[in-house]
């Protein structure tokens, strides 16, 4: 932003639980930051600017999660219409073949289950073959082939990816993003279909879906700042129950933080693009949120299903770093509150001018 830089700081902080548990505002999705005897201040025609210099944490959460691993399956058998909800096992994959593998497998299981007398479906073909990862030559569209054991009873087999705002938070869901679908916005639409089931009437199912395959469906993790500033923002970021629109709104986004195989880290300069100015003349606390582009926690894992914390009890925590400026703007927003010093000068007999006082620093 515009001005001339009057003071600077550095603010060291993170979540890491240290000895006992901290408040519930001590967390990796949700943290404060107080300054009880040292506020953020700025003066008359100054402003207030906090920049994310670095930041890093741990990706503790899985790729495929209960945001992005369902699939409802509708069919009619012996002319009944039925449904059935399928969910991908919730890890990471190393490959868009892994999870085409996974996908394939659950989905036949959905289907053998509708069989009658022992019989089961055999997985004849199928695109991204296991394994296969995306540079390989071949398509990333999802396509499978499904052969049963005697002609089956099921028609009109439809397979649909949600993303819809029920009871249920995970109706709002991002299988389609990584399964290269349609999405499904209408929870009371139950024939469009997310991928192409085509049925020769006897024994054999072909599935295709329209688009690659992805193995993320969040690349970037949202940091916002509840501090009243002039960002901005489209209307279909950081809010679950938001309307979707491309509408502008005020923002609290201080940075997106790209998340990575291992680590989610940021590391810029003095010069970060990612900042916040506010003309809030003493700042005591601030309050700050780690989000997905919907505004949703990233899931927490527990594998033992014992209804652990991994933000209290375990490894998933936070640390950064913060740039407090101070930033002189004049109180025109053209007059800047600079130091200045003047000058007199006389002419020698060579006409010379020469400065013979002055006042100033």
């Amino acid at each position: 932003m515009a001005g001339v830089l009057s003071t600077t700081k550095s603010i060291f902080g993170s979540t890491q639980q240290s000895g006992r548990v901290g408040s519930a505002l001590s967390t990796f999705t949700r943290f404060k930051i107080c300054f009880t005897s040292t506020p953020l201040i700025c003066g008359n025609g100054q402003v207030n600017v906090i920049k994310l210099i670095q930041f890093n944490t741990h990706r503790n959460w899985n790729t495929v999660n209960k945001f992005n691993d369902k699939v409802i399956l509708r069919f009619k058998k012996s002319g009944v219409e039925d449904s059935k909800t399928i969910n991908l096992t919730n890890q990471d994959y190393g490959s868009i073949g892994d999870l085409a593998d996974e996908f394939s497998k659950k989905l036949k299981a959905a289907l053998d289950a509708e069989l009658g007398g022992g019989d089961s479906f055999t997985i004849t073909l199928l695109n991204p073959a296991a394994g296969k990862i995306t540079g390989e030559t071949g398509r990333r569209s999802f396509s499978c082939t499904m052969t049963s054991t005697n002609v089956h009873n099921l028609t009109d087999i439809r397979v649909q990816f949600p993303q819809y705002r029920t009871n249920d938070d995970t109706d709002f869901n991002d299988s389609y993003i990584i399964l290269g679908g349609r999405r499904i916005t209408d929870s009371t639409d139950t024939t469009t279909y997310s991928i192409k089931a085509t049925d020769d009437g006897a024994r054999s199912i072909v599935f295709q879906a329209p688009f690659p395959m992805q193995l993320h469906s969040q690349p970037y993790m949202y940091l916002s700042l509840n501090v009243a500033n002039d960002n901005l923002q489209t209307a279909n970021l950081g809010n679950i129950t938001a309307a979707i629109d491309e509408h502008v709104t005020n923002s609290c986004f201080l940075a997106k933080v790209p998340i990575q195989t291992n680590y989610c880290t940021l590391q810029m300069d003095e010069s970060s693009p990612y900042y916040i100015s506010t003309s809030q003349r003493s700042v005591t606390e601030l309050l700050f949120q780690c989000l997905d582009s919907h505004g949703r926690q990233f899931p927490h894992i527990d594998d033992t299903n014992e209804g652990l914390n991994i933000e209290t009890q375990g490894n998933l925590f936070s640390d950064m770093i913060l740039r407090h400026e101070v930033m002189d703007i004049g109180s025109d927003g053209n007059l800047l509150k600079v130091p200045f010093k003047t000058y007199n000068y006389q002419v020698n007999t060579l006409g010379e001018a020469q400065m013979i006082g002055g006042g100033g620093f």
